[in-house]
């Protein structure tokens, strides 16, 4: 009970420290912006303005989460270890594990409000340019959200054990490799299929892309925006299946940070 305590203590704290990072607001600012200009992108192209709309702000709402999870995440983390303000925090009873999850849920309390913002921008813009704002959308954004607590997971390990830098370029390759893997392996199947690649070279390439395959979180299970934007129906039981997944892996990934944070010395 007093580890729960604890965790929502430093996770409140996470939080009120997050809202006062000026990163975050001009990454939120521009969010906004890009949201409004995607009226302009959908007037200038030549598909429908409502799915463009659609597409694009789901898009920058991935995005934006993805940054805010690197510039403000990793340099929460870091500026503690490096203030050395974090032995004070490991002076008291509280274990490191209880202080990564902690950290973690104030992060991912603030990726939350981003989101809950983005969507209030999202339906007003649908509702000024006549865009058809139905709940269903609201399945987008949901997935969005599991798919950026994937992702400040993986930045919180990263900055357990690396720089800033490193760390930010870390959890920008496990995005954009969970992001692609699925096309990844489509694409290498396909070309072994036609016959571009044979032998040794076709037998390697395949096994790279199985690695990457099964081993990164699979991001691209969380971007339905084409699945909504159309009104396709879902696959039975597809959020849920989806969000086990996620935490799944959400699991995963604390564990090694708490496990990893264990070990540092930091006297």
């Amino acid at each position: 009970m007093q580890n729960i305590k604890n965790i929502g203590i430093i996770a409140l704290n996470t939080f009120r420290e997050s809202v006062r990072n000026k990163v975050l607001y001009n990454i939120v600012f521009l969010a906004i912006a890009l949201a409004f200009f995607s009226i302009l992108l959908g007037e200038w192209s030549v598909f429908d303005r409502a799915h463009v709309i659609k597409s694009t702000t789901l898009s920058i709402m991935s995005i934006s989460g993805l940054l805010i999870s690197v510039f403000v995440g990793i340099s929460l983390v870091q500026k503690e270890i490096q203030g050395r303000t974090v032995l004070t925090l490991l002076s008291k009873p509280i274990s490191r594990a209880v202080f990564i999850v902690g950290k973690y849920l104030g992060l991912l309390g603030v990726i939350g409000v981003h989101l809950a913002l983005l969507t209030v921008v999202y339906y007003v813009i649908l509702a000024l340019t006549g865009s058809n704002p139905t709940l269903s959308l609201l399945n987008a954004v949901y997935l969005i959200f599991w798919e950026m607590a994937i992702v400040v997971a993986v930045a919180l390990l990263f900055s357990t054990f690396s720089s800033p830098v490193l760390s930010a370029l870390f959890t920008i390759g496990i995005y954009m490799a969970g992001r692609l893997s699925n096309e990844l392996m489509e694409q290498v199947n396909f070309v072994r299929r036609v016959g571009e690649i044979e032998g040794g070279q076709g037998v390697v390439l395949e096994k790279v892309a199985s690695v990457i395959h099964a081993v990164f979180p699979g991001l691209y299970r969380f971007d339905i925006s084409a699945y909504v934007v159309h009104n396709v129906a879902l696959p039975t039981h597809y959020i849920f299946w989806n969000s086990l997944y996620a935490l799944g892996y959400i699991g995963v990934f604390l564990a090694i940070a708490s496990w990893w944070f264990s070990r540092r010395d930091f006297v």
